[in-house]
């Protein structure tokens, strides 16, 4: 019994590694009220910490579909592609945690970040407190 306990104690961290692991690459993002694609945000490993980057921007193709959005962008588009939305986030456990920055309404919020083993989703949530309380959760799927 105290063997497997030893045993357990020493693989927790490599599951939490497992779990960041699954984090990087890119995602699109999924907007929490319309549903609607918005963006592909390419999440990746610098110096231990975890950043996101705008990669591209999506725009209803007219076919029910969605298209990569083509420069010129529309002025309230400009200047989002490229913009780092996770800001040097630090795992915890299976998650990550730090700041998001929302091109959209140009506010940094409390983060965190988790892979969902069920679904293959990312879940993404934003407050306003760092207990995650007050805010909101996004659900954005690998992109392929």
């Amino acid at each position: 019994m105290r063997k497997l306990l030893v045993f357990i104690l020493l693989l927790t961290p490599f599951v939490g590694q497992a779990q960041i692991s699954k984090i990087l690459g890119r995602w699109n993002t999924l907007d929490d009220r319309t549903g609607e694609m918005r963006s592909c945000v390419l999440i990746y490993e610098k110096g231990g910490k975890y950043y996101g980057k705008v990669d591209m921007l999506y725009e209803k193709d007219g076919k029910g579909g969605y298209k990569v959005m083509q420069e010129p962008y529309a002025k309230e588009y400009q200047g989002v592609v490229g913009t780092i939305v996770l800001l040097g986030m630090e795992p915890k456990g299976d998650e990550l945690k730090g700041k998001l920055y929302d091109p959209e309404s140009r506010k940094e919020y409390y983060g965190k970040v988790s892979y969902n083993a069920k679904t293959g989703e990312l879940d993404v949530r934003g407050s306003l407190d760092r207990l995650g309380a007050l805010g909101r959760t996004q659900h954005w799927i690998r992109k392929k």
